[in-house]
């Protein structure tokens, strides 16, 4: 019986400053563990991999661009680590982390549709036995299609420095702190980001932006998938369309433009971590 799962539910974005902006958008996406994949992509129809996901590599086809059809592409995560999906995510693991990925991995993401994919955010969930280790965030920023990785930790609140520049409407300066479940039947994961105070005590400042998302699983059949599919055959453009959806609307607010950093100072540098 498989591990992976769907998981439904809603992303929330809550604007504060300079100026109150705020939507919802209901979303699925697809929790795989890594070493389920060949079994899925043979098991479960409308699930299909593409390149080196796992030792048996698989051509692209046509038809995986048809309506109701998702894939899984090696590309589409981790391209600076090579190997297989699951040997890129060990290795970035070891290159982040310091230690070596402990059992299975899992990852919850939106899959190809209709030949598009994007990610706003992908989890990397590491697992030795049932326990939840470490987490790691793949985040990809909009227009640049930039990746960074976070180190989240175990389940639990954690704190970092933003290190990336997501949205040309957020000032780089900030720091995040971010609190996620073990996925479950439910997955509850919530951030928000501060601006920097010398002063305060904690050295954060006015909360500017929150974001959360609160899913339901069901288990990963072909059943749901077809469901999936009748309701959101075209789940990865839709997350990208909303995006320039509310950035439109950002700017009729006449929120403050920010560059990217190298557009000011010629070049980014930010840590990994």
């Amino acid at each position: 019986m498989s591990d992976s799962a769907i998981y439904w539910g809603r992303v929330t974005h809550d604007r504060f400053l300079p100026r109150a902006h705020k939507f919802s958008y209901q979303v699925m996406m697809f929790d795989l563990y890594l070493d389920e994949l060949d079994a899925i992509s043979r098991d479960v129809k409308r699930i299909a991999l593409e390149g080196h996901v796992t030792r048996r590599a698989v051509a692209r086809k046509w038809r995986n661009v048809l309506p109701g059809r998702y894939v899984l592409r090696r590309d589409d995560f981790l391209p600076q680590y090579s190997g297989t999906l699951d040997e890129a995510a060990r290795e970035m693991y070891h290159e982040l982390v310091g230690d070596v990925a402990p059992g299975r991995i899992a990852i919850l993401t939106n899959l190809r549709s209709l030949g598009w994919n994007f990610n706003p955010i992908s989890l990397y969930f590491f697992y030795d036995g049932a326990n939840l280790v470490n987490t790691v965030a793949e985040v990809t920023n909009t227009p640049w299609l930039e990746r960074h990785l976070y180190v989240l930790g175990p389940p639990g609140a954690v704190e970092f420095a933003k290190a990336h520049h997501v949205s040309p409407f957020l000032e780089m300066a900030g720091r995040y702190r971010l609190t996620y479940f073990k996925p479950n039947e439910r997955f509850r994961l919530s951030m928000k980001l501060f601006d920097l105070d010398d002063v305060a005590s904690d050295g954060l400042g006015a909360k500017r932006f929150s974001a959360t998302m609160n899913f339901d699983r069901v288990g990963l059949t072909g059943r749901e998938v077809a469901r999936a599919a009748r309701r959101y055959p075209d789940m990865a453009f839709r997350v990208t369309l909303r995006i320039y959806v509310q950035a439109v609307r950002l700017f009729a607010k006449r929120i403050k433009y920010v560059p990217h950093p190298k557009s000011v100072n010629g070049e980014v540098h930010v840590p990994r971590t």
